[in-house]
């Protein structure tokens, strides 16, 4: 099972944050796995380059100001926090906390409210044959947009690469899958080759400098772009729009599990 949750989050103090702190959240969660089990988040920590769970920073549905220089915690005011696991285990853990459990983020404290996984807030739980039958059942569409919802960045002969070519963004979901250990239904070089050829349709976005620490910070974008799928072979289609979905779960593009690349998907159905 893998499945996206959203913790409801009351502050118990007043504290600064950077605007992008998606490193401290990433710190707070292994705390949190830690607690429910000291050996999964050692594997995870000393085992996996590729986190099988991510996380966003506190008022994921809103978005922050990008003006603003710095994440302002209030205290008994309600945040809330997006998480996705694509393991079993994981899932389980991230469950498993119980209410008013605090959780530290740098050095704003919280205490757990809720836990969603119920539909509410984009939440749900599913199966890889969730998966697949929910894309069998799919008409023909003409385009699938993504949405990013935080910045996403590839590497590029060791450079920062900050645009979306779908290259890079199917590439992206077919290493996450194969490495979450999920079923080899594809090969890697199958899907770079098949998104390649994919037109670009509509699109809204920027690029821009992410500072994920003071001194450590990559180029990035965020926006909303349309991929055209309309010349693409039924089977293929769906093959691309399987990844689509499992693109909610995993995010794009690197650093998913510190806040980067969270995703939001829509289909198009082609009109005849």
């Amino acid at each position: 099972m893998i499945g996206v949750i959203v913790y409801r989050l009351r502050a118990e103090n007043s504290a600064r944050l950077p605007i992008f702190h998606g490193r401290l959240v990433h710190g707070a969660i292994f705390t949190q796995l830690r607690k429910q089990s000291e050996a999964l988040a050692d594997f995870i920590h000393n085992k996996m380059n590729s986190k099988p769970f991510t996380v966003s920073a506190l008022n994921w549905e809103k978005g922050n100001e990008k003006r603003a220089r710095d994440f302002a915690v209030e205290k008994g005011k309600v945040y809330y926090l997006r998480l996705t696991a694509l393991s079993g285990e994981v899932l389980e853990a991230l469950l498993q906390p119980r209410e008013a459990e605090r959780l530290e983020i740098g050095r704003a404290v919280f205490s757990l409210e809720e836990i969603l996984a119920d539909g509410r807030c984009g939440t749900g739980l599913a199966s890889v044959e969730d998966l697949i039958d929910g894309v069998s059942a799919l008409p023909e569409m003409e385009s699938v947009d993504f949405r990013f919802i935080s910045p996403v960045s590839f590497r590029n002969f060791e450079r920062d690469y900050p645009f979306p070519l779908p290259e890079f963004i199917f590439g992206s979901l077919a290493d996450k899958w194969l490495q979450a250990g999920l079923p080899a239904l594809f090969e890697r070089q199958e899907v770079r080759d098949l998104a390649r050829e994919l037109p670009l349709g509509l699109w809204q976005g920027c690029s821009r400098k992410v500072y994920f620490a003071s001194d450590r910070g990559m180029l990035a974008f965020e926006g909303r772009f349309s991929y055209l799928l309309r010349d693409v072979e039924p089977e293929q289609q769906k093959l691309l729009l399987m990844l689509a979905q499992f693109a909610v779960f995993a995010g794009v593009g690197r650093l998913t599990a510190q806040g980067f690349g969270q995703t939001q998907i829509e289909f198009k159905e082609l009109k005849m």
